[in-house]
């Protein structure tokens, strides 16, 4: 007979006296919805490229920010495009030029889908360099920044 080694062991003991997570029913999906539960990668052996969805407030914050402003440029620059303003992007000028609600629909489809990815792996690095979770609070910074420059053309008209 072999002697177990001390991890052996350990996982004995613990299993022995522990419940067993079998019997009790299995949470709602739900649950995992809300509160979410991979906050970050487990195993040194996982995948290098995990998403979590799990988030820390800033990371909430920065991107409802991005889609609130993201809103108001939209609103804005429809304002500006009104009174005379010209669009610079040229991709977005051409959309405008369709319609408006097609302005609205690409624009907001790009932004969240950004986000969406901004967010789920924001504990990463983007090139090895910069984390995703810097990129997002600088995208905070450009959209306010935005729409500090576009209330400033509107005062100015």
């Amino acid at each position: 007979m072999t002697a177990l080694s001390q991890h052996d062991l350990f996982w004995v003991e613990r299993r022995a006296c522990s419940t067993d997570r079998r019997r009790s029913p299995t949470r709602s999906l739900h649950h995992y919805g809300v509160t979410g539960r991979r906050v970050m990668q487990r195993r040194k052996t996982d995948a290098a490229l995990i998403a979590t969805d799990r988030f820390d407030k800033p990371v909430w914050f920065a991107a409802l920010a991005i889609i609130v402003l993201s809103v108001m440029d939209f609103i804005l620059t429809t304002i500006i495009l009104d009174s005379g303003g010209k669009e610079l992007n040229l991709l977005m000028n051409h959309v405008i030029e369709q319609s408006s609600s097609l302005f609205f629909a690409v624009k907001y489809s790009l932004t969240a889908l950004a986000v969406l990815i901004l967010v789920a792996y924001h504990q990463h690095l983007f090139f090895r360099a910069i984390k995703v979770k810097t990129i997002l609070y600088g995208l905070v910074f450009g959209y306010s920044s935005l729409f500090v420059y576009e209330l400033r053309i509107l005062a100015s008209i």
